[in-house]
């Protein structure tokens, strides 16, 4: 009889771990439109203050990872770079922002712009 109790609460613990880890994935990929690019985009944070959302990102492409820091407003659709790192999303400096610009239609800013503002 204990050996059924503890065969229950074996697969319990393991249901619940789980459960627990596929919740703790917090890279969100950005769907593309455009079919031939070559870089993947994942949000790692995004934060909202009134109508503009502080959002980190990292792209992956076949031999690089880059992370980046944007800014995007929401009801202009606009957006502009923060800084960028190729060590990690902590060691992006934000001192030399871009400006504000609308990205091109089919363009992986505009992807993102649409993923976050929908």
């Amino acid at each position: 009889m204990s050996l059924k109790k503890y065969c229950m609460a074996l697969i319990l613990f393991l249901f619940t771990l789980n459960a627990y880890s596929a919740g703790r994935n917090s890279e969100i990929e950005v769907p593309r439109t455009a079919y031939k690019d070559t870089y993947k985009y994942y949000i790692l944070s995004d934060t909202k203050q009134a109508t503009i959302h502080q959002v980190t990102l990292k792209r992956l492409s076949y031999d690089t990872i880059l992370y980046i820091k944007v800014e995007i407003n929401c009801p202009s659709r606009v957006l502009r770079e923060m800084g960028h790192n190729i060590n990690s999303a902590k060691a992006i400096t934000t001192n030399t922002p871009t400006q504000w610009y609308q990205p091109t239609i089919g363009s992986a800013q505009a992807d993102i712009v649409t993923y976050i503002c929908r």
